[in-house]
């Protein structure tokens, strides 16, 4: 449904997020899964902050998920009201990473135990020099639980990879970065035997790099294709989206059998994408929707081996890295280029300082000594920042290369990989 057709409704009139249908539960094991980005940053920079927090844990409940998939738990307060919120629905497990820096900003609610807890931390997350770029300093990685359900453990993954920062229409700078994530976790979940569903805010539409090598490569499928049930979770227009932002689907649920269990999905449907007020101002529950779905888990005749990777998949795959690589050579040239330039003025300003030291011009002496130095140092530290973060960064994809190696062995005999 369009984002604005509950506009100007009561609160009292809207449907409630998680109003979809409601299936009868079988002799056969059934899990509801939601997953939803709550946009819940820090230091004022997302609006109506509490007011939403406080609004997305009133939903939990009429969500009836077993589990809830959450993204951008950025703060301290948003933790608390959210985990609260989710006490009071029945959700007795709950998991998450305290840290403000690092911490990833990911949080599940369980109604179900968890008998497994585990954060990775994925090798390329971002760059340091890129402050209002933050995804390296929020820790990017993945959560893996496992719950305890009738039919065995399954295996939770929340994750959020890289985001994007280019305007429509132009390079992707980060491009490389979001397909080394997903060749990691490809891999890493290529290496599970129990059932797997994985939700998160994958920041990768259909067809695009991140999407294409994750799905080929580790043999997750897309429920909302399975069950021909695309739907944008970022809307357009919405108040939280700038007025250039196109529509995308970029949060995702997706599962993979197990070698002893199946899972097929049964129903899928976009949910807390409803037009809400706060304080007479428009607002919404997040500037994403979520994604909720019921799966089926019923136990498999033969156990089979999965899949192998796709072949396109791993030739894509490499094109990525390779251009991540081009790219991180590239920065590196620009950005010494910029420190060397710093550097020379704060010769040429230590230059000038000298001959007003000459003419006995104190007060200019000092100012221009003080400006050398921030010059100079500067320069030389940009240098050496710029150059051990390249050099980090092209280990990082040389890292993953070997893994996407060892992905492409279990490939068609077709498929060579070049070496770096």
């Amino acid at each position: 449904m369009a984002f604005d057709l509950d506009k100007g409704k009561r609160p009292s009139e809207r449907p409630r997020p998680g109003t979809h249908r409601r299936l009868l539960r079988s002799s056969l094991m059934r899990l509801r899964v939601l997953t939803l980005n709550v946009w819940g940053l820090p230091l004022g920079i997302a609006r109506h902050h509490d007011a939403r927090m406080h609004a997305i844990g009133e939903g939990f409940a009429a969500s009836d998920a077993d589990v809830i998939a959450l993204q951008e738990v950025w703060t301290a307060g948003g933790r608390a009201l959210l985990a609260q919120a989710g006490k009071q629905a029945g959700y007795s497990a709950l998991w998450h990473r305290r840290a403000a820096f690092g911490g990833s900003g990911l949080m599940v609610l369980s109604r179900l135990p968890i008998v497994r807890r585990e954060f990775i931390r994925y090798r390329l997350a971002g760059l340091p020099q890129r402050p209002q770029h933050a995804d390296y300093y929020g820790g990017k990685g993945f959560a893996h639980l496992d719950l305890e359900t009738a039919e065995g453990p399954v295996t939770f993954i929340n994750t959020h990879l890289h985001a994007g920062y280019t305007e429509p229409g132009t390079e992707d700078e980060y491009r490389g970065v979001r397909a080394a994530q997903a060749i990691e976790l490809a891999a890493y979940v290529r290496g599970l035997a129990t059932p797997v569903v994985a939700a998160g805010d994958f920041n990768s539409a259909e067809g695009e790099d991140a999407y294409a090598i994750l799905l080929g490569l580790s043999g997750l499928r897309d429920l909302a294709v399975s069950l021909d049930r695309r739907q944008p979770t970022c809307l357009a227009p919405h108040p939280y989206r700038g007025r250039q932002a196109g529509p995308a689907r970029i949060d995702l649920l997706l599962a993979r059998d197990g070698r002893s269990h199946a899972i097929d999905p049964i129903a899928l449907e976009r949910t807390f994408d409803q037009a809400l007020t706060f304080s007479g101002e428009p607002g919404a529950y997040s500037d994403h929707a979520g994604v909720w779905a019921e799966v089926e888990i019923t136990p498999r005749a033969e156990a089979g081996a999965p899949a192998a990777p796709d072949a396109e998949a791993l030739l894509r795959a490499q094109a990525a890295l390779d251009f991540g690589v081009r790219r991180a050579r590239a920065r590196r040239g620009r950005e010494l280029a910029q420190a060397g330039g710093g550097a020379a003025a704060g010769l040429l300003l230590g230059a000038a300082a000298g001959q007003a030291r000459q003419r006995r011009r104190r007060f200019l002496t000092g100012s221009l000594a003080g400006l050398a130095g921030l010059g100079l140092f500067g320069g030389l530290a940009a240098a050496l920042g710029s150059h051990w973060v390249a050099e980090d960064e092209i280990a990082g994809y040389a890292q993953i290369r070997e893994i996407l190696a060892g992905l492409g062995a279990e490939g068609p005999g077709s498929v060579r990989l070049r070496a770096p």
